[in-house]
């Protein structure tokens, strides 16, 4: 029997960068880590930690997950009727996975979408409901440093060298990609421009081949998707309840260094700080173009928190920081997947 090849194609390569990016970072922070420290020092100093912070941290990132998922179920619930909570907790966390293995987390919504199609949403609907959270999202992100730049400022010009360029590119890179993102939702003109074009050369590429046919169906899924963003508009109050709890959930995620710092047996800075630290690294690193960020991640916590820990405990908590808060959406991400049932749902799309 005659063996298949699987073709070099484009998007296995992309693939495969990705997937090496992802070891060659976790291998040089480990190797940088194993060589200050040693093996012996590391496993030393760990045992040293506090364990009730390091499960006060473990429990952060728990929260982070779940109020991902009761934000996305919040904005469901919004346009269809149906979904449970259990599977909008499976497309929440399988998200986290792919948004860690992608550059700018870029792959995370696009599985996202196909799971939430599985449990019977529409595509212009489920494309609404992760619009309205990414916007949620960064505006959250948006809001956190602002508040960092307001309360901690002057704490960290006087501490940080390149403090004000690592300021201003973050909030102009997020501001760039928030605006974009509020004229897709908004602006169903600019979208069908974008989305013609993209049709245009795709099927110049040979991918679309009927483009009349994709057109149509592109038109059919953007009514509901506009249907979506304008029912949204109108329901004010959810669109508030979604933006507090994202404001929980960037809380829960950037309190885990301050966690990480309290379990090695620090006490002077304040909550404050640190969460403001956090929120100028997640600002900085989210547009490097690597899978979460790597290089500017880790760059940012030495950067900002040098301020906080000794010189000999910072690589180790710069370890912690990322297996707790990166390398574990990963693990858990993978298992959800496996164990995942891949089943097509029934839901309803509430009337208009």
């Amino acid at each position: 029997m005659a063996r298949t090849v699987k073709r070099f194609t484009p998007k296995l390569s992309f693939k495969w960068f990705n997937l090496a990016s992802l070891l060659v970072a976790a291998a040089v922070l480990c190797a940088v880590v194993l060589g200050n420290q040693g093996v012996a020092g590391l496993f030393s100093r760990w045992r040293q930690l506090n364990p009730r912070w390091l499960l006060a941290a473990g429990v952060c990132i728990l929260a982070y997950w779940l109020l991902e998922a009761v934000a996305l179920h919040t904005l469901t619930g919004c346009l269809y009727r149906g979904v449970p909570f259990r599977s909008t907790l499976r497309t929440a966390i399988i998200g986290q996975l792919y948004s860690a293995l992608t550059p700018f987390s870029s792959g995370g919504q696009p599985v996202q979408l196909i799971y939430m199609q599985r449990d019977g949403l529409d595509t212009g609907g489920a494309g609404a409901v992760l619009t309205v959270k990414s916007i949620a999202y960064q505006v959250g992100v948006m809001l956190f440093g602002l508040a960092a730049a307001l309360a901690s400022y002057a704490y960290f010009h006087a501490l940080v060298p390149a403090f004000l360029p690592v300021t201003i590119i973050g909030f102009g890179a997020n501001m760039l990609v928030t605006g974009g993102m509020l004229l897709l939702a908004l602006n169903s003109r600019a979208t069908r421009k974008l989305t013609a074009g993209v049709l245009r050369l795709l099927h110049a590429l040979r991918i679309v081949r009927d483009i009349k046919s994709a057109t149509e169906k592109s038109e059919r899924q953007f009514a509901i998707f506009h249907e979506g963003t304008r029912r949204y508009n109108q329901r004010r109050g959810a669109l508030l309840g979604v933006m507090g709890i994202t404001v929980l959930q960037l809380f829960a995620l950037y309190a885990v260094p301050f966690a990480i710092y309290r379990a090695f047996g620090g006490s002077d800075p304040l909550l404050v700080h640190i969460v403001a630290a956090v929120a100028y690294v997640s600002m900085a690193s989210a547009f490097v173009p690597l899978p979460g960020g790597s290089g500017g991640a880790e760059g940012g916590f030495l950067l900002f928190f040098g301020v906080f820990f000794a010189p000999s405990d910072l690589l180790i908590a710069l370890l912690l920081w990322r297996l707790i808060t990166y390398y574990s959406n990963i693990l858990v991400g993978a298992l959800t997947m496996l164990i995942s049932r891949k089943r097509q749902r029934a839901c309803v799309r509430l009337p208009q």
